[in-house]
């Protein structure tokens, strides 16, 4: 899909310049569009994509040149996130490619960007491997698992949950959610079971009677999918009476539980579901973030979330590079990544260069980790209660289902 569009810029006027008739410099865009993908995700990454490209057209593009969007659909498979890279590398000619939404996809399409020469700059795929490889032309603007699920994990500690169970897709992303978080509970006391099933699955119920029925039941449960099986999993869950309840929290490490997608599938069930996003609007409360997040409401209706934000600032620190290297050559643009120092809707993004441990390399690592709960149905995740880092939290525990 191709989207070229020009609308009032609020941000970013540096970028500003003489805009002659000439050909476009084109950013390419990958993410999940349609199933088994979370197409949710997907959505919010390449509508944060689209609010991006509009504010530097706006602004007079980029070189005196236009900025076009070329967005192509993964699916959540890597076998097609590989083909959409190769058709933007090759026949579309992009000079950067920013987006994902799922590790696998995101780890396969790496070898590409190598191969092509080209910046990936990863947005929503979590897994350490993606930067753990030390490719140099693949960067990330969100979290490592190991970065973000070492900070749940502290939340966890913090709560004094004891009896901890992790349903995981059998993916790269989903055994680092289910390793980050035993590896940071080892000797706790606390004691973790977990299981895993393909991310294709739609039945959890055997795992979640097991849960259900053991002695102790568990007092958190972590759901480690992503797009419809996650809605599933949550959905079976209380269903079942397991969690949200007086005696289980549910924690979903997924993303899609900050789409609205989520209330419409889980309804007022909904409320007390944990969820873990790497950035909220308004915090920081800056210029630019809130520029975005109206900018986003305004354009699609719906409010931004920390997928929105990947998408806006993974187009905006090609620019930036493109900008500080005058040049919109690929080899040019990986330069200037690597000199990156921008601030961008979720804080000051920069790439260090450190290879200890290897998923530091080229890791954003300042990425805002929160850990929120739905009190209310129907809430965005910007008005969900914080309840970690404990600097910000708006409230002072945890609330359990009565």
């Amino acid at each position: 899909m191709r989207v070229l569009t020009t609308v009032a810029a609020l941000a970013l006027m540096a970028f500003a310049a003489p805009a002659p008739a000439q050909e476009p410099i084109r950013i390419g865009g990958i993410a999940p569009l349609s199933p088994p993908g979370g197409v949710q995700s997907g959505e919010s990454l390449r509508d944060g994509m689209i609010v991006a490209v509009e504010e530097l057209n706006a602004a007079g593009g980029l070189l005196g040149r236009p900025v076009e969007l070329v967005v192509e659909d993964t699916s959540g498979v890597p076998d097609k996130g590989i083909a959409a890279f190769e058709r933007l590398a090759s026949l579309e000619e992009v000079v950067a490619v920013t987006g994902s939404a799922h590790s696998a996809v995101c780890a396969a399409v790496s070898p590409v960007a190598e191969r092509y020469n080209i910046a990936f700059v990863a947005g929503e795929c979590w897994a350490d491997n993606v930067t753990a490889a030390q490719i140099p032309q693949v960067f990330r603007v969100t979290v490592a698992n190991s970065l973000v699920y070492s900070v749940a994990a502290d939340w966890v500690k913090e709560a004094g949950f004891q009896n901890i169970a992790i349903i995981s897709e059998n993916t790269d992303w989903g055994f680092g959610v289910i390793d980050v978080f035993t590896s940071n509970l080892e000797g706790t006391g606390a004691t973790v079971t977990s299981f895993t099933a393909e991310n294709t699955v739609t039945d959890f119920t055997p795992q979640l009677l097991e849960l259900k029925r053991a002695d102790p039941q568990p007092d958190l449960l972590i759901a480690g999918f992503t797009g419809s099986g996650l809605f599933l999993m949550l959905r079976q869950a209380a269903d079942l009476g397991l969690a949200p309840s007086a005696e289980t929290a549910v924690f979903a490490a997924g993303s899609d539980v900050l789409e609205p997608e989520f209330w419409n599938v889980m309804g007022d069930d909904g409320v007390y579901v944990i969820g873990n996003p790497a950035g909220l609007p308004g915090r920081p409360d800056t210029e630019l973030s809130r520029a975005f997040a109206t900018a986003f409401e305004e354009r699609f209706g719906r409010p931004a979330n920390a997928v929105a934000m990947e998408g806006y600032d993974g187009i905006m620190v090609i620019a930036q590079a493109i900008m500080a290297q005058q040049s919109a050559e690929p080899a040019a643009i990986i330069e200037g990544l690597r000199a990156t120092d921008w601030e961008g809707t979720r804080g000051r993004i920069y790439f260090p260069q450190d290879t200890d441990p290897a998923w530091a390399f080229q890791q954003w690592p300042e990425v805002p980790i929160f850990v929120i709960q739905y009190t209310e149905p129907n809430q965005t995740p910007a008005e969900a209660a914080i309840l970690w880092p404990r600097s910000q939290a708006t409230v002072d525990e945890i609330v359990l289902r009565p």
